[in-house]
């Protein structure tokens, strides 16, 4: 995970860590869901569980918005695919028509179509090529936004009821993830060169007379 993507994703940990006391919660948890999708590398699943754990008592709704947030952040990467088709998607996306999740993913679509994608939306298992390749083989956008949706209903309801469940061991790991990230930007903001250098707001670089005396 890249520098920029591990800042994003400290960011919406605090979006969800401010956002956790007002009734509007599930509806931000909707619009964190979306983004992550839409990220195509961010993972939705360590801040879905972050948020059941700050609104344990509101996991069924939580549950229920992010899947409709997650599904139309899909729909939309959906259009994209579907605009660019097969010659531009090869230009664009090489690695991606070169790895596994691409021919197991085309192996499950062209075997069983939409039901396929229906299945792969509810496993732990990347989305985003079954999804590119739903787009460029023009499956019906209807059918595709139902599976979708259902998908990660399924899946999101899961997780949400474990954490709240079972909350401690799904803590531990939302404080190791936090933790580790909290770490990385220090060790960023440690090397970059800059940040030594400049004064802390309100202070000014030290005059003669704040020389210490001798």
């Amino acid at each position: 995970m890249t520098m920029l993507h591990e800042t994003v994703e400290t960011g919406l940990l605090r979006a969800l860590t401010r956002g956790a006391e007002t009734r509007a919660f599930p509806l931000i948890v909707a619009a964190v869901a979306m983004a992550t999708t839409l990220s195509m590398t961010i993972p939705f699943g360590t801040l879905l569980v972050a948020a059941v754990l700050l609104a344990p008592r509101r996991w069924r709704s939580i549950a229920a918005t992010s899947s409709i947030g997650a599904a139309i952040g899909a729909l939309v990467l959906y259009l994209v695919f579907h605009h660019l088709g097969w010659n531009r998607f090869f230009v664009a996306y090489p690695d991606v028509v070169r790895s596994t999740a691409w021919r197991d993913a085309t192996s499950w679509l062209g075997g069983y179509g939409v039901p396929a994608l229906l299945v792969i939306a509810a496993l732990p298992v990347p989305l985003t090529p079954a999804l590119m390749f739903a787009a460029i083989s023009r499956l019906p956008v209807a059918e595709v936004l139902l599976a979708l949706w259902l998908g990660k209903l399924v899946k999101y309801t899961l997780y949400a009821w474990l954490a709240s469940a079972f909350p401690s061991p799904w803590i531990r790991r939302v404080h190791d993830r936090t933790a580790t990230l909290h770490a990385a930007l220090s060790r960023a903001q440690a090397l970059d060169p800059g940040s030594q250098h400049r004064a802390a707001p309100g202070t000014s670089p030290p005059g003669p007379t704040d020389r210490p005396q001798p």
